[in-house]
């Protein structure tokens, strides 16, 4: 769907250099926080029943399983891993996994629940952010909400964790996991009914845009008060094309045409990918992105930079509508805050602002904030703040600044 993004010929030593390099600046910079432990375990098993029911007869948002949690928390934090019933872009019933958190600390009722969506780990099962060494890394945002005084239900999305493939940046998919991970903390730990709201970093933002357009269909009883975005995949089709210029951006866009050719018969990976090189963006896809791995998928990312079509051929003209379906442009019905760096280049700041735009024209009540010198993954590290500071204006009834 992209041109290569390394132009200029580079062979030998010099790739090597430039993959080590690019490990260096991604990790330093924080790109990149997490590590894998290993393969999933039996807990990660899709349940076929529930107390003797099929998943087919048991409501969405079901907690199947839990168990107490305690891999790389801070001290003030407890947590538990989930399975829940949710459904996939087709209505059909599936297992998803994640994590709930909520701090220790004494709190005076019960607790609001944040829904936090996370940014792109990779699509191979073994991406959970359940499974890393460092699982909160990941979730843009959750130490500020967890020091909020905020529980958090945190969805690894389906197909991560669980037997795959991973609906990458599949709407319905992704917002019904969201939506289904609040409804099964809520029948985990004690929370306020009244308080809920979604926050999601990049393919999270994706999720929590079409969470929030989904919700009054899908869980019409889940009372979510407003949704925070930081740099969200609004449009996939631009961010694909503008994206051409990053590492990073080369890497998504592999990993994307893998899943989605893997969940439609009618999108088929050697239209993007020329068929000699598919195994090449298959391995690609099998690797998380992780320090471990990136090296490799650095590599053969430009070994790929001459194989992959652009985005309007006449191969891949045909995936321009599926693109288009799941960009997030639906109504929302609550209020929607949106953050973004100024200096972002793969989520970049006119694409955000285009959807802004957008949603005001269509009535949405949005505000958008721009962060100087910022880019994609400093973004909610220097922004949570606001974020938990806007959300506790929602909780508590203050009106709503609107950019539009």
């Amino acid at each position: 769907m992209v041109r290569v993004l390394l132009r200029r010929r580079l062979r030998g030593p010099s790739v090597v250099l430039l993959a080590a390099l690019l490990v260096l600046l991604t990790v330093g910079s924080g790109t990149i926080w997490w590590l894998q432990p290993g393969t999933p375990d039996g807990f990660y098993a899709a349940a076929e029943t529930f107390e003797g029911s099929s998943l087919e007869t048991i409501a969405s948002g079901t907690l199947l399983r839990s168990e107490p949690f305690d891999r790389g928390l801070p001290d003030n934090v407890r947590a538990w891993r989930v399975l829940y019933s949710s459904t996939d872009a087709g209505g059909r019933p599936v297992a998803v996994s994640g994590l709930v958190l909520e701090p220790t600390d004494p709190h005076d009722g019960p607790r609001p629940l944040i829904a936090i969506a996370h940014g792109s780990t990779g699509v191979d099962e073994s991406c959970a952010p359940s499974l890393a060494a460092r699982p909160l890394a990941p979730l843009g945002g959750v130490e500020q909400a967890l020091n909020a005084g905020y529980a958090v239900a945190a969805t690894d999305y389906l197909g991560l964790g669980t037997p795959g493939p991973h609906p990458y940046l599949i709407g319905s998919a992704s917002a019904h996991a969201v939506l289904d991970s609040l409804r099964s903390a809520k029948q985990l730990i004690e929370v306020d009914p009244d308080r809920l709201a979604i926050w999601g970093f990049s393919q999270g933002g994706h999720a929590a845009l079409f969470a929030a357009e989904q919700a009054p269909a899908y869980a019409p009883e889940l009372n979510i008060e407003g949704v925070v975005t930081f740099a969200p995949a609004a449009d996939l089709a631009e961010i694909i094309e503008t994206s051409q210029g990053t590492v990073v951006g080369t890497l998504m866009v592999v990993s994307a045409a893998v899943s989605w050719s893997d969940a439609r018969d009618d999108l088929l990976l050697d239209e993007v990918i020329e068929p000699g090189s598919v195994d090449i963006a298959r391995d690609i896809a099998q690797r998380c992105l992780d320090p471990t791995s990136l090296p490799a998928s650095v590599l053969q990312s430009i070994q790929l930079r001459d194989e992959v079509s652009p985005l309007g051929s006449p191969d891949t003209a045909h995936w321009a509508p599926f693109l288009a379906a799941n960009s997030p442009t639906g109504h929302l019905d609550v209020p929607l805050l949106v953050l973004q760096g100024e200096e972002d280049p793969i989520i970049r700041p006119e694409i955000t602002r285009a959807h802004v735009e957008a949603r005001c024209a269509a009535g949405g009540v949005v505000e958008l904030r721009v962060l100087e010198g910022v880019g994609h993954f400093t973004l909610t590290r220097r922004s949570a703040g606001d974020a938990a500071q806007w959300t506790q204006a929602r909780f508590d009834g203050a009106p709503v600044t609107s950019s539009c």
